[in-house]
């Protein structure tokens, strides 16, 4: 912006009276660059010599060494409103004396801008040392005139909300009595006419003491517990060609319906002669910002005292995108366009991984996308949205957010809906059906290419054929919307309604009627239906973000933060949404006001957690060792939050954050996991130990055993220790799990040991058995044998078998090897047979009675 006026050198010796810049100050002087002994001030009115004329007067009665030059100047406003000033050239290398007392001289110039005003004269001058070689002249004032400044401003006030709603008059009217006491404290006159509070503000310290107060007032009463604050949208006019009376508000240009409230609202040139203690932004619904005249409000900034503490998030959205002629687009919101012609008529399917693009942006890239996408959308609306959706950097992908943004009200859901197996949405969409060429396809295909009349047609003959499908209802609203007939589109929507079989059918029908509501600024209609759909669909967060745009578009925007709060709460990526949401503007500032608590919160929390999952990653180290498969597992995971770090993104915050939650939580639960495991362990080790130290009690040689013993004691005592111990300890965990792996071979190591001592063990015990049973079978064997051999002998003889008695005597010796040789292999044979049947028996009743078991 470039704004013409007047520059004002001032240069003064000693100690400069508050008098000087006071005056300056109260005939709209703004101070561009205050050094010892001289400053430099511009005027955008001819006020510049009344203030100078005014001091001269005072001069003739005050010592004031003061030397004042005016020269014509151009004021130039950048892009982040920083100002800097236009001179002529030759007015660069100017040198001035130590003034001895009042003195103005006057550029030739701006003199002509001076000429016939009463009582202001200008005198040549010939010396002008150290002054540019241009005819100056010297003001003279005459001490007669009255010098009273031009500036003046209108204030008007009006509340949002019903008039005739219970809670507006009671709002209004409690929130009008604080306006009331300021208005007599700074002894203002008022008009109260049809709820516009008109008063009038006579100079530049009645505007400048009301915008202090009023916005003090607000943050006051927001933060009260006892209420009284009502939201107000207000705006100072110049008074140049106005009249005050009860008709002003309507003959000041401005939208009264899309001004952010709250806020003075003022023109840049009142603004900047507010000072540095009020902080200026873009009426972000106008064009972009070319004259000083337009349209902007006012904060306080962070450097004034009085301001709350905290602060706002930096995103400065690109006025361009915003601003337009057309009536909001249904399908996005945007004003630059005809619903007709919206990119997004040509967009397909979903794309939710556009938020995880935007969430790896930081602020300040996306600030910079933020400008490059207003500088392109400035050349051409349409052709820098259509180009943004189809490229990759930084201002596409934004593009592709906004667009996102209202993915739920665009054409592309249509078909999504059509095919969707579910019953409720959002999760519904997750169960799609095939896609089938039928008659309605094919007109929304027409529909899509852009012709209207014949898409209209065939969607009236298919009615005639389908009267009970839901779905041509919900394509001819679409039809009829983009014709213009609002009205028709309703009523196509509400005869869909019976029709659908299920919630998720029925809650979309009512979202369309609901946005339908909304655009044509049916605020209290759309909200109820924005209700009615959530009811429908209860897991579905976008008609309760939708109800939230309602009130900030109302001018409610305090009680939008809740809701707006609640969803972010349930998806981060809410956050980034509402940064992008083009139909937050009313009440943009608020909002960013409002999520700078988050932003700090979970920039702090993230931070913290950064520290916390790099030390989880040695943590873990502790706990598992190095060479854990779950060790490597976790690292893994860790190493991807961490590239999250030095994102400044509010995604990529909570990510962090969630991260190193997740993280902990996984390594707890697999700490607690693994320390039941142990103590288990440790049961079913010494369980084990103790069935080996009974299978080894019977052995008659422990000196033999001299390894057994080394790894038994070994396992007997990292067991005892390990029962002491808490596993809730990094330390004790991790010497656990090394001494259980230790212990657990050595405990196969016993055991198969023990197998070749339970082999030695059973055959001995089986070869005394044995024996046993084989001496005891002998004996009675050879018993028997004794009496056999007479007995022989005596019945021989007895039954006439003499030659039988003879053998055996002849014979006796041999019969006798004989005999015992027989009896000893039947014995053995006998005892074996005996013992194999009857050993396991023996040996368990042998061991239980031994208590080896």
């Amino acid at each position: 912006m470039v704004g013409s006026g007047f520059g004002v050198w001032v240069v003064w010796s000693g100690e400069l009276t508050e008098a000087v810049p006071h005056t300056l100050q109260d005939y709209g002087g703004m101070p561009l660059a205050v050094e010892q002994n001289q400053a430099f001030w511009f005027f955008f009115t001819k006020d510049a010599f009344q203030a100078l004329a005014r001091l001269q007067v005072w001069a003739k009665l005050n010592a004031l060494p003061v030397f004042a030059q005016i020269i014509p100047a151009k004021l130039l406003i950048g892009l982040r409103l920083e100002r800097s000033l236009s001179v002529a050239t030759d007015l660069y290398s100017q040198e001035a004396m130590e003034p001895k007392e009042f003195e103005v001289l006057v550029h030739p110039k701006a003199g002509e801008e001076i000429k016939g005003v009463p009582g202001i004269t200008l005198q040549p001058v010939d010396q002008t040392m150290g002054m540019a070689a241009v005819s100056w002249s010297q003001l003279q004032a005459d001490p007669r005139l009255g010098s009273a400044p031009s500036l003046g401003w209108y204030s008007v006030l009006k509340p949002l909300g019903n008039p005739l709603d219970k809670t507006f008059i009671e709002g209004w009217r409690v929130f009008f009595a604080h306006l009331e006491k300021i208005l007599d404290r700074l002894k203002l006159k008022y008009i109260l006419h049809e709820n516009f509070l008109i008063f009038s503000l006579d100079n530049y310290n009645a505007l400048k003491t009301w915008c202090r107060e009023i916005l003090s007032l607000v943050r006051d009463l927001r933060e009260s517990e006892e209420g009284g604050y009502w939201p107000s949208v207000m705006a100072a006019v110049e008074k140049s060609g106005l009249n005050f009376n009860e008709e002003l508000p309507n003959k000041v240009n401005v939208d009264w319906n899309q001004m952010a409230p709250d806020f003075p609202h003022m023109s840049y040139r009142t603004a900047f002669l507010l000072g540095d203690r009020f902080h200026i932004k873009d009426v972000r619904s106008s064009l972009e910002r070319s004259r000083i005249t337009d349209w902007c409000y006012v904060h306080l900034s962070e450097g004034d005292e009085e301001e709350e503490e905290g602060g706002t998030l930096q995103v400065n959205y690109p006025a361009a995108l915003l601003a337009g002629k057309e009536p909001p687009c249904f399908y996005c919101g945007l004003r630059n366009h005809a619903v007709t012609e919206c990119p997004s008529r040509r967009l397909t399917g979903l794309n939710p991984r556009i938020w995880d693009s935007l969430a790896k942006i930081g602020i300040e890239e996306m600030n910079s996308g933020f400008l490059a996408l207003g500088g392109a959308v400035e050349q051409g609306p349409l052709q820098a949205l259509e180009s943004g959706l189809a490229g990759g950097d930084t201002a596409a992908i934004l593009t592709k957010a906004v667009y996102e943004e209202n993915f739920s009200l665009q054409l592309r859901m249509l078909p999504l809906v059509w095919r969707s197996l579910g019953k409720e949405l959002p999760q519904g969409l997750n169960a799609l059906g095939p896609v089938e060429e039928s008659n309605l396809t094919r007109i929304l295909e027409i529909f899509l290419n852009g012709n209207l009349a014949e898409a209209d047609r065939m969607a009236k003959e298919e009615v005639l054929h389908t009267p009970g499908d839901y779905r041509v209802y919900l394509l001819q609203g679409f039809i009829a919307m983009e014709k213009g007939e609002m009205e028709k589109a309703l009523s196509f929507w509400k005869e869909a309604e019976p029709l659908c079989k299920t919630p998720l059918q029925n809650g979309y029908a009512v979202f369309l009627q609901a946005r339908l509501m909304e655009i044509q600024f049916k605020f209290d209609n759309a909200t109820m239906l924005y209700k009615q759909a959530a009811m429908l669909c209860h897991k579905w967060m976008e008609p309760v973000y939708r109800q939230a745009v309602c009130m900030v578009k109302m001018g409610f925007t305090e009680h939008a933060l809740s809701p707006l709060s609640g969803v972010i709460e349930k998806n981060p990526h809410m956050f980034n949404r509402i940064l992008v949401d083009p139909e937050l503007e009313r009440g943009y500032v608020q909002i960013l006001s409002h999520l700078w608590g988050t932003w700090t919160d979970a920039h702090e929390g993230a931070e913290q957690s950064r520290i916390k999952l790099e030390g989880l990653s040695r943590e873990i180290v502790d706990w598992l060792g190095e060479s854990h498969d779950f060790t490597q597992s976790v690292r893994k995971q860790i190493s991807a939050y961490l590239k999250f770090v030095g994102v400044d993104n509010f995604v990529a915050f909570r990510r962090l954050i969630q991260g190193y939650a997740r993280s902990a939580q996984a390594l707890k639960a697999k700490v607690d996991a693994e320390g039941k495991v142990m103590k288990q362990k440790v049961v079913d080790f010494r369980e084990r130990l103790k069935v080996i130290t009974k299978e080894i009690s019977w052995f008659p040689f422990p000196k033999a055993l001299r390894d057994f013993n080394k790894d038994f004691n070994f396992c007997a005592e990292k067991l005892n220790w390990a029962a002491a111990q808490h596993f809730r300890v990094a330390k004790n965990f991790k010497k656990a799990s090394e001494f259980f792996f230790e212990v657990e071979k050595k405990l196969d190591r016993l055991d198969s040991r023990l197998v070749t001592l339970r082999i030695v063990r059973d055959a001995t015990l089986f070869m005394l058995i044995l024996g046993k049973s084989f001496m005891w079978l002998e004996i009675v064997g050879l018993g028997l044998a004794l009496l056999l051999v007479p007995g022989v002998v005596y019945f021989a003889d007895n039954i006439g078998l003499a030659w039988a008695r003879e053998v055996v005597i002849q014979q006796k010796w041999v019969l006798s090897k004989g005999l015992v040789v027989v009896l000893s292999l039947a014995a053995l044979v006998i005892a074996a047979l005996r013992t194999s049947f009857s050993f396991e028996k023996k040996k368990e009743k042998f061991f239980e009675k031994k208590g080896i078991g």
